[in-house]
């Protein structure tokens, strides 16, 4: 590639590189050049003469050779939009992704009642569900935790990126460093595939952080493990919301019942796959 580049002729090879391998080409080669330049899309669209560096131009090389091997955009970028959202995601760190929104949008009624409701997000990742919440409900108190010392970085991060300063990050495995405190809400997105599923995409598989996405006896034992000791930890009618596989609500809403939730209710995606389910701690 020459030493400089117009940004048209970089757009054009980017869409090039990019054409096997991304849904949108173009708009990929442009996020990339955003994210080089520091300019706006439409700045760049509005001088496509203008040229890249020979510095831009390496790092633009780079950036097409790492997606042209799969790697997801948000970790080139370093960057995903969540909620109201800009968050810092690196490799190691789980993706966000929309549906986990959902689970956002399922508490907004709960805590709206309770403003300043104690709320613990187990499995943080990047923070993207503590924080949302904590955008939402600056009165909440919440304690967000992960087993991953990198995810407790970058969320913690992300926190101060966001000017968010009511949640508490730390390093737990679920509930093992969670002493003498009970919430009125518990959130989960934890890991819920099967190891032996082979369906989930392979960019995914590659590049995301297996902790994150795969768990034992069918993908179903660390939900199945928040739900059974959650009870022990949330307050009076206090609820449980956790994210789950598309085909799993139907045991989820099982395991929930058979450890003594009641109000036990799932909510769909765009798809009408039930991704979300909630029950309450009885009195």
């Amino acid at each position: 590639m020459a030493n400089e580049l117009s940004i048209q002729a970089a757009i054009a090879h980017g869409r090039e590189r990019l054409q096997h391998c991304a849904d949108n080409p173009h708009n990929e080669a442009l996020m990339l050049l955003q994210y080089i330049t520091g300019k706006s899309k439409t700045l760049l669209l509005a001088y496509p003469e203008d040229t890249l560096t020979s510095a831009q131009v390496q790092f633009y090389e780079q950036a097409l050779n790492r997606r042209d091997q799969g790697e997801p955009m948000a970790y080139i970028l370093a960057q995903r939009e969540f909620w109201t959202l800009d968050l810092k995601v690196i490799s190691g760190v789980l993706i966000p992704r929309p549906e986990t929104e959902l689970l956002v949008e399922a508490c907004l009624p709960i805590l709206a009642q309770q403003q300043q409701a104690k709320i613990l997000d187990l499995g943080t990742g990047s923070g993207c569900i503590a924080l949302a919440l904590a955008k939402e409900f600056p009165s909440a108190q919440i304690i967000a935790c992960d087993i991953s010392a990198t995810c407790i970085d970058v969320a913690q991060y992300n926190a101060q990126a966001n000017a968010i300063s009511n949640v508490h990050f730390m390093r737990s495995h679920w509930f093992s460093e969670i002493h003498g405190i009970q919430f009125d809400l518990i959130v989960s997105n934890p890991p819920y595939i099967d190891e032996d599923d082979v369906d989930i995409d392979p960019e995914v598989e590659r590049f995301e952080p297996d902790i994150a996405l795969f768990a034992d006896h069918h993908g179903y034992a660390d939900i199945f493990h928040i739900i059974e000791n959650s009870p022990s930890y949330l307050s009076a009618k206090g609820t449980l919301i956790v994210e789950h596989g598309w085909q799993q609500a139907e045991k989820i809403r099982q395991h929930m019942a058979d450890n003594g939730y009641t109000g036990i209710s799932s909510s769909c995606d765009l798809q009408l796959h039930e991704r979300i389910t909630q029950g309450q701690r009885t009195t």
